[in-house]
């Protein structure tokens, strides 16, 4: 890398050349690192300030490490888990019956809009009670024809 650094006029490929180099010698230093903490994984590790006897010796695993759980952090973790999630179900249920009320109660409004609307529809107007002048009464005719009806049984009763 070193000779084709110095043989090359071009300042760019030159550039590319110690990026490519750079990230060379990064990806050889996680290498080491990768390959030292495979080594270590498992072990304690003992404070190089301390002293080995102190009970203070052990130290917790470098950044990056997780930790190991024991017994206990994992139940009691799994307890609040647990916890949450039935916290969780309870509100999910309170919300269902809520929304259930609510399609009940919405439904009886849906029927009793189409029981009027039905009523409404069937039920002759109040004029058309009367009986006709002929003695018949005018059911199921919009009114604008009642009305040319009865204009007409008139003019023909007059004439």
């Amino acid at each position: 890398m070193k000779e084709a650094l110095s043989v090359t006029p071009s300042e760019q490929v030159r550039l590319s050349l110690e990026l490519q180099r750079d990230r060379h010698l990064q990806r050889q230093r996680l290498i080491q690192m990768s390959l030292k903490q495979t080594k270590l994984k498992g072990k304690l590790l003992v404070s190089p300030i301390t002293d080995c006897t102190s009970p203070t010796a052990l130290q917790s695993p470098p950044l990056g490490w997780k930790a190991a759980k024991d017994d206990k952090t994992r139940l009691e973790e799994q307890s609040t888990a647990m916890a949450d999630l039935w916290k969780l179900v309870a509100v999910l249920l309170l919300e269902n019956t809520r929304l259930l009320e609510e399609h009940e109660k919405l439904k009886a409004e849906n029927a009793s809009l189409k029981r009027d609307l039905y009523e409404e529809h069937q039920s002759p107007p109040a004029s058309l009670d009367q009986p006709s002048p002929l003695g018949m009464r005018l059911l199921h005719v919009p009114p604008d024809l009642q009305q040319e009806i009865q204009l007409l049984l008139k003019t023909a009763n007059d004439s």
